[in-house]
């Protein structure tokens, strides 16, 4: 048995669908996050393990790209590998495959694994090698790309955190940031396009009650559109840098 690998099977249902009824961008990264936590559980590095030894895998960077969207009622498998460590980072990859066994989205991403009393980052431990079968010489990192930001910016919008926003770490769960920069993309976009690919870097944890700020910015480009994306917080600090690639909806 491969330690590093999970997999399992998500029916898409009624609640994480969008008016095309297809799975929304959202509701697929909560898979992703579901099969991490889940592979961690399997292994013995789960939540119980994480609240005893006081440490999280906290996200650091996503690239995901999607194929094609699965519809209401489908049934795709999601397969996770703990492909790496290096220093101080995790590495983790994402294939979902629907019915057919075709690829239809993928994903990389990179974790930090932190002391959660007093919220700084840790080199990776012996034990997290051994919970994951994973050696010093699997060290091949994956890289994900720096967002380049625009000079200006001509869509803002505020937000309040919520306590619906807080995940485990007790801070704003990753698949929110994506929630937020929805809510400055002008509606027709968002029902004439499809988001093909989103680069996301989290610079620092949001917590609760704090009032964050968004940036936005939109780029036509071919067929579509690229959105960049900057979040603050209340003293100006940079939260989290967004690119998306939008394309138009599948016929």
């Amino acid at each position: 048995m491969n330690r590093s690998i999970a997999e399992k099977e998500y029916e898409v249902n009624y609640y994480e669908i969008d008016y095309k009824e297809r799975l929304l961008i959202t509701s697929l990264v909560n898979y992703f996050g579901d099969i991490a936590t889940k592979h961690s559980e399997n292994v013995g590095g789960g939540l119980s393990y994480s609240r005893k030894n006081g440490v999280a895998w906290v996200l650091y960077k996503w690239n995901i790209d999607i194929k094609h969207y699965p519809e209401y009622g489908q049934k795709i498998r999601v397969r996770t590998n703990a492909c790496s460590f290096r220093k101080f980072y995790g590495y983790r990859t994402f294939e979902v495959f629907d019915k057919e066994d075709n690829m239809i989205a993928k994903a990389n991403s990179i974790w930090l694994l932190i002391d959660t009393n007093k919220r700084k980052i840790l080199r990776i431990t012996e034990d997290m090698y051994k919970i994951f079968g994973l050696t010093e010489k699997d060290n091949k990192p994956l890289l994900i790309k720096n967002v380049k930001l625009p000079k200006k910016f001509t869509i803002e919008k505020s937000f309040n955190v919520r306590y619906s926003d807080i995940d485990t770490n007790k801070h704003v769960n990753n698949v929110k940031y994506i929630d937020w920069i929805l809510e400055t993309i002008p509606l027709n976009i968002i029902l004439e396009y499809n988001i093909k690919h989103i680069n996301i870097t989290y610079e620092k944890e949001a917590l609760y009650g704090e009032k964050i700020k968004i940036f936005t910015e939109l780029k036509k480009q071919d067929e579509g559109y690229i959105s960049l994306h900057k979040i603050i917080d209340n003293n100006g600090k940079e939260l989290s840098v967004i690119e998306a690639i939008w394309d138009a909806n599948e016929k």
